[in-house]
C-alpha cells in the first residue's frame, strides 16, 4: 500500500480541505472587522471553486476511475476489475463538497455547534446510518452511495444554516 504524502495531495477531499483552511482566517478577521459584505465575496470565490473542484474530480471518478485506484495502491486484476463502478458511485458525491468548506466558515462565523452538527452529521451519524441501511434496502453495492446522500443532506442543511447566518448582522 502506497501511503505518503505525495499521493495524498492528490486526494480530493484534501485538496477541498486546503481551500477550506485557507479561507478560515480571512472570513474570520472580516468577520472580527465587521466586514460582512468582504465574507460575502470570499465566500462566493471559495464556493466557486470548490464546486469547480468538485466537477472536475467527479468528472475525473467517472471517466478515469482506476486512476484514483492507482494513486493508493498497486492493484490487482481483480481490483482494476471491481473498482470502477465502485469509485463511479462514491465519486458522486465530489459534486457536493460544500460541507467540509463550511465546518471551516461556521467556525469563523463563531458558530461552533453549527460546524460541530455539520461536522458529526457528515462524518459519523448521517453516513453511519447510511452505511447500516442501504446494503439492507438496495443490497451490498448500496453501501457506496451513502457518501453522496450524505454530502446531500449535509448540503442542504449546510446552505439554509449559511443563509440564516449571512442574513444576520455581525456584531
Amino acid at each position: 500500500l502506497r501511503h505518503d504524502h505525495q499521493h495524498q495531495r492528490l486526494c480530493p477531499v484534501l485538496r477541498l480541505q486546503h481551500r477550506a483552511e485557507a479561507s478560515q482566517p480571512i472570513i474570520s478577521v472580516n468577520y472580527g472587522a465587521g466586514e460582512a459584505h468582504r465574507i460575502g465575496e470570499i465566500l462566493k470565490y471559495a464556493l466557486g471553486t470548490a464546486a469547480v473542484f468538485g466537477v472536475v474530480w467527479t468528472l475525473s471518478a467517472e471517466l478515469v476511475p482506476n486512476g484514483f485506484v492507482r494513486i493508493f495502491i498497486t492493484p490487482t486484476d481483480s481490483i482494476l476489475s471491481i473498482a470502477p463502478g465502485i469509485i463511479r458511485r462514491y465519486g458522486i458525491s465530489f459534486l457536493l463538497p460544500f460541507s467540509i468548506f463550511s465546518t471551516y466558515y461556521f467556525q469563523a462565523m463563531m458558530k461552533p455547534s453549527t460546524a460541530f452538527v455539520v461536522s458529526m452529521s457528515r462524518g459519523a451519524v448521517i453516513s453511519g446510518i447510511l452505511i447500516y441501511l442501504l446494503p439492507v434496502i438496495a443490497g451490498a453495492s448500496g453501501i457506496w452511495f451513502a457518501m453522496p446522500i450524505t454530502e446531500l443532506v449535509v448540503a442542504v442543511f449546510m446552505a439554509v444554516m449559511m443563509r440564516r447566518c449571512q442574513k444576520q448582522p455581525i456584531r
